[in-house]
């Protein structure tokens, strides 16, 4: 079944190829993200494979990781997160979870017959439009940003120039920029920005918090006729699924 092999590969990669700890929870610039739906009433089935799955890992000594994310808006779902630094990473495997192939294979089946769908993703982050903490922060508020055609380079400049140091100046402490490559439309941006909760958005954040008035409306006016769409969901970071060793 396609659905089985993709889930195998995908989950496989994300133990074997990323690279995570506690003071740079996002190492490599190559994000991938696999969207999860979960069968309907299966969903604690499926976090006690991935709580299993993610022990599994721990027992065998890795130290790579991944991190899981739980949709609070739009459908239902999670997204298993990891981080490569060279493409080449995406075909090797990595020795250490030789051990418990076999352990891992029975846990690819349960995961198999509780999954609904999946959808990847493929970004590269933009290291100079990052703002990174110590901490994986709680929450995210990811934006989907679709540009016009022809405009790249123009929203790119933007968020350089006038979004991040905003962000900075907002106190902000986790943000990131991608550049959409694999898996989305190739003229579009994926950023998120780091949330302790619902609470943050009793007032202004990100780019707002960090502008006067008048430098927020001249940015909407400068941004909105390259933008084509942009779309808003928050994530909550879900750490008793996620696998982060320790840092060494």
């Amino acid at each position: 079944m396609r659905k089985s092999f993709s889930l195998r590969g995908s989950l496989l990669a994300a133990i074997a190829l990323t690279a995570f700890c506690v003071p740079s929870w996002a190492q490599g610039n190559i994000r991938t993200v696999l969207f999860v739906k979960v069968k309907l009433g299966q969903e604690e089935s499926w976090k006690a494979a991935v709580k299993d799955y993610a022990a599994t890992v721990k027992k065998a000594g890795s130290d790579q990781g991944f991190t899981v994310w739980e949709s609070e808006s739009g459908p239902a779902q999670h997204a298993v997160v990891w981080y490569s630094s060279k493409w080449k990473e995406i075909d090797e495997e990595n020795p250490k979870l030789k051990p418990v192939e076999a352990e891992m294979a029975r846990l690819f089946a349960r995961l198999d017959t509780v999954t609904d769908s999946l959808e990847t993703w493929i970004d590269e982050m933009q290291p100079d439009m990052m703002v990174r903490s110590n901490q994986i922060p709680a929450m995210v508020r990811v934006a989907r940003t679709r540009v016009i055609s022809g405009k790249m380079d123009d929203v790119k400049a933007i968020f350089h120039d006038q979004i991040v140091p905003a962000i900075k100046k907002s106190g902000a402490t986790d943000y990131g920029v991608a550049v959409a490559r694999f898996g989305t439309p190739s003229n579009e941006f994926h950023s998120y920005l780091g949330l302790s909760g619902w609470a943050d958005l009793d007032g202004p954040i990100g780019t707002e918090k960090g502008m006067s008035a008048a430098e927020y409306k001249a940015f909407l006016a400068k941004v909105s006729p390259l933008i084509e769409s942009t779309e808003w969901s928050m994530w909550k970071f879900e750490p008793e699924l996620s696998y982060i060793p320790a840092a060494k």
